[in-house]
Parts: C-alpha cells; structure tokens; sequence
C-alpha cells in the first residue's frame, strides 16, 4: 500500500479524533480522512517533541532563515520508504525536506500547501533566495490562494490554486433567519472596528472572542460579548448553535498581507449563513460576486455599520443569501472536492506528470 506522512504544525491525530467524534468538521484535516479511502496509508508524524527537540526547533526559530520543524523532519527521514509522498499542508515544517528533494538527495516526492505570502517582512530580501530553493525544491508548493500561488510561480515553483471547501456533512443550517450578526474567531480579528460599526447602526451585535481580545471590548454600547479561555475556545458544538441563531456571520480583520479569515468563510458557507467581511486580496471567493454578502474596508466603520444595518432590515435577503452560500458547498466547493484535488496531484507526482 502506498504510504503519505504528513507533517503539520497542529496535531492532526488529535483533531482527527475529534472529526470522528463530531466535535470538529474535516477540512481542518486537509483531506487526510479522504486519503485512505483511495488506498493509502496516513502516516501522520509525531508533533509532542522531546526536550531535546523542542529546545532546538527553540533554537532554529531564531535563525533568520525558517528552517521547518526539526523533529518531524528527522522522523520522517528515519521512517521514510520506497514510493512514500511526503505531505505538508502547513507552510511551516517541511523546508528541510524541500531542499532535500531539490537537491536529489530525497528520492521521495514532498508536496506543501502555502497559506500564507513567503516574501513578507523586513527580512524578506535576506530570506529570498533560500525561499525560493525551498519552493523550488518541492514536487508541488500549492495554495489556497491565487495570490500565493503567482508568489509560488514567480520564484521557480509548481503551484496550483485548491480550493479549500467545508465539510458538506457536518453543518446542519436549521433553516431560520436568525437574528443579529455574530463575529467570531482567534486570529487577525478587529473586533473593536466591527463593534464600532454595530454601535453607529445602533443595532445589537454578538462577539465571540479570546481574553486578549476582549479587554478593549469590555463595557461597549451594543456589543454581547462571550470570552473564552485562550486555551479552550467554543467547540464546534456550541459555535454552530451560535451561529444558527445569527442572521448573518462577520469576519472583521485587521489590514494584512497574510491569508486570514477563510476558516470563518468556511463555517459561513456551511451553515447557510451571508457573511460580511473585511476586504483581503488574499480571500478568492468573491462573496459579493456570489450574492452571499458584502465586503468592508479594513477600518471602514461606516461600511460595518451600513451592512449591520442591511441585513437587520432585510430578512429575506439575509435568508437567499445564506442559501446561496450553502449551494455553492452542494455543489462542490467542500471538503470532499478538496481532497480529490491533492489526490490528482499525488497521482501526477508518482507518474512523473
């Protein structure tokens, strides 16, 4: 049986445990769970490090050059057979296994997943020409943005655009149009611009968010505010109740060259719901070109609070729009489609395409 190890910078043994359990839906897995449908075998290296190790992937993130996790590396090299693929759905670990397929001294194919611009920053000059060895070095650096994927092309490497959808299965919209609009996540969030906006519209509006987050939050006009420990954030049980009883679903983030948001994206999508969102160039789903709900500017307090105020007054707007946005995860933009598309390229790799 052909073989996949991957290495990712969160313990997918875990979050896969919590897929069959139901807690989390399974495109947190990046298609994995898929694999070995078609016959291969996951072999998902280890992520709780030593001591020792966790003191020199310490030491290599001081070094300017990103070097990828260390123990994972090793692990895989120390384990590694004839016709593995190595796959690394986070940009983060796998570099030295890039140069080293690059070189020929790695006979195995390594297939990346980049989810974020690799020439950003004040080093970013320093840091060009390893990284791009690094691109170059893999059989396929993809992406989940066309952004990324041109940065990819752009320094030597293969790319191409995923499209990374919801777990069609694990979201059950009940079908009502809610009300108010819910914010919630963990990274990049401008929580304070969305409650700014909410409080212009003088309209009510929930944020679920972590303890940092929270304490320019505290005491604001028109906000519900829910916090949550920064080690145990809402499951996805709770969430979806949460997000069922919203009307429509915000992403509000700060100005950034890095891809956020998309996660957020994804819930929406699967539960029927319209979304508002900050303007990223790195987000490829158009929701205003698919009718699904409206972008902002970063820092545009006006614009949160005239899409606040749309969708309070527009019910049956709210409700087509959500389905829209649910009809685009029927039909294909989900999980399962995602990883028949890394799929085709482990089979291009193991014949040579």
């Amino acid at each position: 049986m052909k073989r996949i190890i991957v290495l990712n910078n969160y313990p997918f043994d875990t979050v896969w445990d919590e897929v069959r359990r139901g807690d989390k839906p399974d495109h947190h897995l990046y298609g994995i769970n898929y694999f070995e449908r078609r016959g291969y075998e996951v072999i998902i290296a280890p992520s709780n490090a030593s001591r020792k190790w966790n003191r020199m992937n310490t030491f290599a993130r001081r070094i300017p050059l990103p070097l990828g996790d260390l123990m994972q590396q090793y692990w895989t090299i120390k384990n590694l057979r004839k016709d593995d693929i190595i796959y690394a759905p986070c940009e983060t670990q796998a570099n030295l296994l890039c140069l080293g397929r690059g070189s020929g001294l790695l006979r195995s194919p390594v297939v990346c997943i980049a989810h974020h611009p690799f020439h950003r920053g004040r080093m970013s000059l320093l840091r060009r020409p390893y990284l791009d060895q690094v691109i170059r070095g893999a059989d396929y650096y993809l992406s989940l943005s066309n952004g990324v994927a041109q940065q990819m092309i752009s320094s030597g490497g293969r790319s191409l655009v995923l499209k990374w959808g919801p777990d069609a299965n694990y979201y059950h919209p009940s079908g009502e149009v809610g009300h108010g609009v819910l914010a919630a996540g963990r990274t990049g969030r401008d929580f304070l611009t969305f409650a700014a906006g909410a409080a212009r519209a003088g309209i009510y509006a929930d944020i679920i968010c972590l303890q940092p987050d929270a304490h320019n939050l505290l005491g604001l006009p028109y906000i519900h505010l829910q916090v949550q420990p920064v080690n145990e954030y809402m499951g996805y049980p709770r969430l979806m109740k949460a997000f069922n009883s919203a009307r429509a679903l915000a992403i509000p983030l700060y100005q950034d060259d890095s891809l956020a948001g998309l996660t957020s994206l994804m819930d929406a999508l699967g539960m029927a719901k319209p979304v508002i969102c900050t303007r990223n160039p790195l987000l490829d789903i158009d929701i205003e070109k698919e009718g699904i709900g409206f972008w902002v500017e970063p820092g545009d307090v006006d614009g949160w609070s005239r899409a606040i105020t749309f969708f309070d007054e527009h019910p049956d707007e709210a409700r087509a729009m959500g389905l829209r946005a649910r009809k685009l995860v029927d039909a294909g933009l989900n999980s399962e489609f995602f990883a028949s598309q890394v799929l085709r390229i482990f089979e291009s790799v193991y014949t040579g395409n």
